[in-house]
């Protein structure tokens, strides 16, 4: 009797494949890291901001909060979070039993997702 349980079987193979498994994973991992790195700039930025004892550590960043405020930064944190999350939710659709085909399911979650950086692109130009 052997002490390892059996892994379930990767019958369709569509997560072996560069496109859908390879970029899609690396893709959701490096999103929700640069999601998670935002949010701790910001907190950081905006403490700085307003905490009075941190006025000194202000003088020495004065670049820190006008990075947050760049319009390409908020295009790269929109798609990343608009990814993140849509292929979070693919993925958890998987796991209740739907069928959800790979690569067409990454190309419309990457174009949507591109959809959010590309409006806030234009909305920083005045579309």
């Amino acid at each position: 009797m052997s002490a390892v349980l059996p892994l379930p079987r990767n019958t369709t193979r569509q997560a072996d494949t560069y496109i859908t498994g390879y970029v899609a994973r690396t893709l959701n991992r490096a999103c929700g890291m640069i999601v998670v790195a935002f949010v701790l700039v910001h907190v950081v930025a905006e403490a700085i901001l307003r905490v009075p004892a941190l006025a000194p550590v202000n003088a020495g960043l004065p670049w820190l909060p006008v990075v947050q405020n760049q319009a390409w930064v908020h295009a790269i944190l929109y798609f990343c979070i608009a990814f993140h999350t849509l292929y979070g939710l693919k993925l958890l659709a998987g796991d209740v039993g739907l069928r959800v085909p790979a690569r067409a399911s990454f190309l419309v979650i990457v174009g949507i997702a591109g959809l959010f950086a590309l409006r806030e692109l234009l909305r920083y130009v005045g579309l």
